[in-house]
């Protein structure tokens, strides 16, 4: 057995996670001398007290070696914790995966932001998210989700729809496509995005997973957006993770009487931050209000006559009180009409509400 053999064993038993991992690195410097030891004995070191554990470990060998088999049949790339291509940012987690099975290329050249939310979303919450991930990709900043229902299909969708780019953490083989009613999600993520998972292929999405591979979603990203959560969701977990992982967590306020926002709203109380605009992600996480990166379109868009004339007074930036009072638009109908022209991108926000032409 070669080295990424022995890794590959290791991802066979769910008995060995992160912990045990360096738990052998630390007491052999390296994982063959842990192979040469007995399957009795390898348990024994590990201080593991489970009914199937001698035929876990008793297969391990073979094991790993089926699964090199079948990534190489089926195109999967495989990264271990020691090599040099492993995602760097993983490396500063607590319990980072000591091996990656995935599709496509990481792009860890531009800032990532993770985008999780319930996977019962309101309509109103659907529409944040594709408009936060929509900006946020036209700063030319990646997104972390889960390809799970709900927001992390909105925010990959959304990044796909824009040409950037995405990763999706699996809790399950990169080779499974869960749920299933995201295969064509799943097509378009292995064409132009990166999926990936600590787990081998064919290894099924068991709901202890999920938790586990929250630590990943938020561990490659540079920052963590929560769109809505009630106060049990999964979401609140990657955020949590978040927090230990020394990552800035913002969260959208939602409705106090709608449950699907009671836990992002306690994450308000909590300290984090407040989404109140993708431009000041971007401004957190670059450092600057105008991002040279920004795209602009190319194609003007079809006005009607109120949106024209906003149209026209930005031919320089303006706060959103001087638009207003140059337009004579009362300010519920232009926060509308501004958030529907930024949809369109054709105007960009900048923080503190100020505005300008993107054509």
């Amino acid at each position: 057995m070669n080295d990424l053999a022995y890794y590959a064993a290791l991802s066979s038993n769910d008995l060995i996670g992160p912990k045990r991992f360096m738990k052998i690195i630390d007491g052999f410097g390296s994982l063959e001398p842990f192979f040469n030891l007995s399957p009795s004995e390898q348990i024994g070191f590990l201080g593991i007290k489970s009914d199937d554990a001698s035929a876990r470990f008793e297969r391990m060998p073979e094991a790993g070696q089926k699964i090199i088999d079948d990534c190489a049949k089926k195109e999967i790339c495989m990264v271990t914790i020691a090599d040099g291509e492993y995602p760097s940012p993983l490396k500063t987690i607590t319990d980072p995966p000591y091996i990656l099975y995935y599709y496509g290329e990481f792009n860890l050249s531009i800032p990532l932001v993770a985008v999780v939310g319930t996977r019962e979303p309101s309509a109103e919450a659907l529409n944040i998210n594709r408009y936060f991930v929509s900006e946020l990709v036209n700063y030319n900043i990646g997104i972390v989700s889960g390809m799970a229902r709900g927001h992390d299909t909105a925010a990959h969708e959304a990044v796909i729809e824009n040409n950037g780019y995405t990763i999706a953490v699996l809790a399950c083989g990169v080779d499974i496509v869960y749920p299933s009613s995201n295969r064509d999600l799943y097509r378009s993520l292995r064409e132009s995005g990166t999926i990936v998972s600590e787990y081998p292929p064919g290894v099924r999405p068991d709901k202890w997973r999920f938790p586990l591979r929250n630590r990943i979603i938020s561990g490659l990203a540079n920052a963590v957006l929560i769109v809505q959560a009630p106060v049990n969701s999964g979401a609140l977990i990657t955020a949590k993770y978040a927090e230990t992982q020394g990552r800035d967590v913002y969260a959208v306020p939602g409705n106090p009487m709608d449950a699907r926002y009671g836990g992002t709203n306690q994450l308000l109380q909590r300290g984090a931050k407040v989404a109140v605009s993708p431009e000041e992600i971007v401004l957190d996480l670059t450092g600057t209000k105008h991002p040279a990166v920004r795209r602009k379109v190319t194609e003007m868009p079809a006005l009607d006559a109120d949106e024209m004339q906003v149209f026209g007074i930005l031919s320089q930036e303006r706060h959103v009180d001087e638009i207003a009072g140059i337009s004579k638009i009362p300010m519920g109908e232009l926060n509308a009409m501004l958030t529907r022209l930024e949809l369109k991108g054709v105007v960009l926000q900048y923080p503190g509400r100020f505005y300008i032409r993107n054509l």
